[in-house]
């Protein structure tokens, strides 16, 4: 009987850790967020407030949005609801450490304070601190968490090539939305087509990537592999590359012909990676 309680009342702080404490019969008070994505706008006062649309930097409308209080998810939207990118919640007086994600990624769930997705596309987000004391409008802007590889094979892809296989020694889809830092590392491994490319030079995949440590450079491996129909190697390059977030690694190179290499360089929207194969 004593562990049983024992266990109830671990699990009850478990379960809480991922809450935001709020004092019964507090105060409560509404806030609107007008959440926008990385351009700021102006209007006169006297012209009505539209809803800002949420895009990346290919006009790609973001899909959901997300706003955390500490762990708790306080709302939820889809770019199919008529308010997207306005949010309009209840906060108790006080201090309140807001989390704004927005993101066009597929597959999201939320449990155990881990914001997952089947296959990772661009997202931003923002950490706000808001005193609360009254009702207010508050403008957010976000930023973009995620960071990019562009793999470019430079040479020809010759006669007979079918397929590509990328592979990454680590690769994240999961997200805390208190620190943005990735988690859930697994392997990436994946396979696409050649054979529409054949004769084709400086062809390019891209993609989305997070990092363990929001803003900080992550390093993994990397091998891409190009086999024929009868699944030969026909050639392949192994290596290292820098990534992190708001950045692109661009990896480069020749696959097929001269001395197989790549080159990783980080610049970005921060600054690329350029990476030579």
């Amino acid at each position: 009987m004593k562990k049983h309680l024992f266990f109830c009342a671990f699990a009850a702080l478990v379960f809480a850790s991922c809450k935001s404490y709020e004092p019964q019969n507090a105060q409560q008070h509404q806030v609107i967020f007008h959440v926008a994505g990385m351009v700021a706008e102006t209007q006169p006062m006297e012209a009505p407030r539209r809803t800002p649309v949420l895009t990346d930097d290919d006009g790609w409308q973001m899909t959901n949005l997300y706003l955390f209080d500490g762990a708790t998810l306080l709302a939820q939207q889809e770019n199919s609801d008529s308010e997207f990118g306005t949010v309009t919640v209840l906060l108790t007086t006080g201090e309140h450490h807001l989390h704004f994600i927005a993101t066009r990624s597929t597959g999201l769930s939320y449990d155990e304070c881990i914001l997952s997705c089947t296959s990772l596309r661009p997202t931003f987000g923002k950490h706000y601190d808001l005193n609360v004391s009254g009702s207010s409008d508050q403008n957010i802007s976000l930023d973009r968490i995620t960071g990019q590889v562009v793999i470019t094979i430079e040479d020809e892809i010759p006669s007979g090539a079918a397929n590509l296989r990328i592979q990454f020694g680590d690769y994240y889809k999961g997200l805390n939305p208190t620190t943005f830092a990735a988690t859930g590392s697994s392997e990436f491994d994946q396979t696409v087509s050649l054979s529409g490319k054949v004769g084709l030079s400086g062809q390019t995949w891209t993609l989305n990537i997070l990092v363990p440590e929001y803003g900080i450079e992550h390093e993994t491996t990397y091998t891409l592999t190009a086999t024929n129909s009868s699944n030969e190697v026909i050639g392949q390059v192994t290596g290292t590359l820098p990534f992190n977030s708001n950045t692109k690694t661009l990896l480069h190179g020749n696959l097929f012909t001269g001395t197989r290499s790549m080159v990783a360089l980080s610049t970005a929207w921060n600054a690329d990676e350029d990476v030579t194969f």
